[in-house]
């Protein structure tokens, strides 16, 4: 049995050599981090370091590793707001976005794709109130660059970047006034048909 466990040890030790390298045997572990990544090092639950592209030789115990993709992504929105002639105006924009700063990206929020959406729709909302409909409908290009200026000051708390804002296009529903003064008018009819169905029913 001695014999056995020997030969079973050296097998695992040989393998191991042969899979993992040396440093494996020294309690090292290898960690390939890709061009377009970085990859955040923590031990036993603390930032270490971040680890740039290429391989790198990582101890084993009581690490943490987390990877963040630095690529560019892309974000397209369609949201009602209102001008500060109070029109209801439905805008279609697209962002692209990056990651600049990944330990804040990663410690600040538990899903940085929702809070941008969140954030951005805000800094819309926000500079619409602050423009009247028509130089939200025809002048894209200003609008477009006031909503990026704003979005970086608000996405550099989740180390975050607004490389491009690109309004698409713009409708516009009429009057915020007269669509609630609608609304109401439509709710108040279909809850005045369903008492006179009932009162029909009650005789």
């Amino acid at each position: 049995m001695i014999v056995i466990a020997v030969i079973a040890g050296a097998w695992a030790w040989i393998s191991t050599l042969f899979r993992k390298g040396t440093m494996a045997l020294l309690g090292f572990e290898q960690v390939c981090v890709r061009q377009f990544e970085t990859v955040l090092l923590y031990r036993n639950g603390r930032f270490e370091k971040a680890l740039t592209p290429g391989r790198h030789n990582v101890r084993a115990n009581g690490r943490q590793l987390a990877r963040i993709d630095l690529r560019t992504e892309v974000f397209r929105l369609t949201q009602n707001a209102v001008s500060a002639d109070s029109f209801a105006v439905s805008l279609i924009y697209v962002a692209r976005t990056q990651i600049v700063d990944p330990r804040a990206s990663f410690e600040s929020t538990q899903n940085y794709r929702d809070e941008i959406c969140m954030r951005l729709q805000s800094v819309v909302k926000a500079m619409c109130s602050r423009k009247p409909r028509l130089d939200i409908q025809t002048d894209h290009q200003s609008f477009s660059h006031s909503v990026q200026k704003a979005a970086n000051q608000v996405f550099r708390s989740i180390g975050c970047e607004c490389l491009t804002f690109e309004l698409m296009q713009v409708e516009t529903a009429g009057p915020a006034i007269e669509l609630d003064n609608r609304r109401t008018g439509l709710a108040a009819r279909a809850s005045g048909g369903v008492a006179e169905k009932g009162a029909l029913a009650a005789m």
